[in-house]
């Protein structure tokens, strides 16, 4: 049965049915994917005699922003870390390529787009960590906190030595 070539004769569909029919498998016993395939048969039956067909070939989608991202990752930028949980998704390529435009549409030359646009969105960066820096500052760690009562009573330095 090793070398048996029953997948060349039918497909699984008329397989199943031929057992059905014949009383081979019970109906209750069909399997689950039957009566869908029967209600919503393929356009093209799945033989395994019909040829293959003709690989086409894939177009290369290029958008403006991709030209755009490639100038910013050929000098570096635009590698910056992603916080998945923030509220802030935009990455720092995002960024860059907002910049970038904007600039442009301002008339900046463009050898100066890509550098501009990046020290500006560098400095965003940099005014975005020292508010969220100070703003920690601000908020102090509450001395009630359950967790705050449990560091204070732990001993850390001898807690293996029991």
């Amino acid at each position: 049965m090793a070398s048996s070539r029953l997948e060349r004769i039918g497909t699984i569909f008329t397989r199943v049915e031929g057992l059905l029919v014949r009383g081979a498998m019970k109906p209750d016993d069909r399997p689950v994917w039957f009566d869908v395939y029967r209600a919503f048969p393929p356009f093209l039956e799945p033989k395994f005699a019909r040829p293959k067909p003709e690989p086409k070939p894939i177009r290369q989608i290029f958008y403006q922003e991709d030209v755009i991202r490639a100038k910013f990752h050929t000098k570096g930028h635009g590698t910056g870390a992603i916080d998945l949980l923030g509220q802030n998704n935009e990455t720092q390529t995002k960024r860059l390529v907002q910049q970038y435009q904007k600039f442009q549409a301002e008339g900046v030359p463009e050898e100066e787009l890509v550098e501009k646009s990046a020290t500006a969105v560098g400095a965003e960066r940099k005014e975005q960590y020292e508010a969220i820096k100070a703003t920690r500052a601000q908020t102090p760690a509450n001395p009630e906190s359950v967790t705050a009562k449990v560091l204070s009573e732990a001993d850390l330095k001898n807690i293996f030595k029991e």
